[in-house]
């Protein structure tokens, strides 16, 4: 991720000891519905950076009904230079979603958000994934200095569960369900139980 010594700087004081019951139970809603993860799984550590990055960006701390960035930004505005300012606010406007890569275009990733079926062009600066024309993954994109970056976690959906993830969200699309965020952690959950089961069909598990 572009500027992850501010990132890490913003995880370190909302994981801090002030906040850390807030992380405990978060993280036990968590699991219900995405899958509590272990060690010897082969994506304990990108789940791990999923939870967190979810904490951070898009789970309100009911005391203060908030998410953890905005709580930084309104408590910490003072201290925050404009390089950071301007960082934290492209993840305010984070989206986060399921998407297909479409291919290339000079050093941009051309990619389709599959709900709201938006094209965006994201830099391959900071990317340690290779990325394939047709990969379907769950990813984090957010807008900073003009152009979007993505966050470190990705999900990436095998390509037999494409039909079955565009069918959910046109649903909830004509459903006028504009919050996919509960559908995206069940995705995670399909994912692990086919990480952990190769030799079953995908489409066994996503459905």
């Amino acid at each position: 991720m572009i500027h992850q010594e501010f990132f890490n700087k913003l995880v370190n004081v909302m994981t801090s000891e002030t906040y850390l019951e807030g992380v405990k139970k978060a993280r036990a809603e968590y699991i219900k519905i995405a899958g509590e993860v272990f060690e010897d799984d082969t994506s304990f550590e990108m789940r791990m950076t999923s939870f967190l990055e979810w904490y951070i960006l898009a789970h309100p701390i009911k005391t203060k009904n908030k998410t953890p960035l905005k709580i930084y930004l309104d408590e910490y505005n003072a201290s925050i230079k404009d390089e950071e300012r301007e960082f934290f606010s492209g993840l305010v406007n984070t989206i986060h979603s399921v998407f297909e890569i479409k291919g290339q275009k000079k050093e941009f990733l051309k990619i389709r958000d599959l709900f709201s079926m938006e094209n965006y062009l994201v830099t391959e600066d900071n990317i340690n994934h290779t990325f394939r024309k047709g990969d379907i993954l769950e990813a984090k994109v957010f807008p900073f200095k003009g152009k979007y970056f993505f966050s470190n976690a990705f999900c990436f959906h095998p390509k037999k569960a494409g039909k079955f993830i565009s069918s959910e969200l046109k649903k909830m699309k004509k459903n006028n369900n504009p919050d996919i965020s509960d559908f995206i952690l069940k995705l995670s959950y399909m994912n692990l139980k086919w990480e952990r089961a190769r030799g079953i069909d995908a489409k066994e598990i996503y459905r």
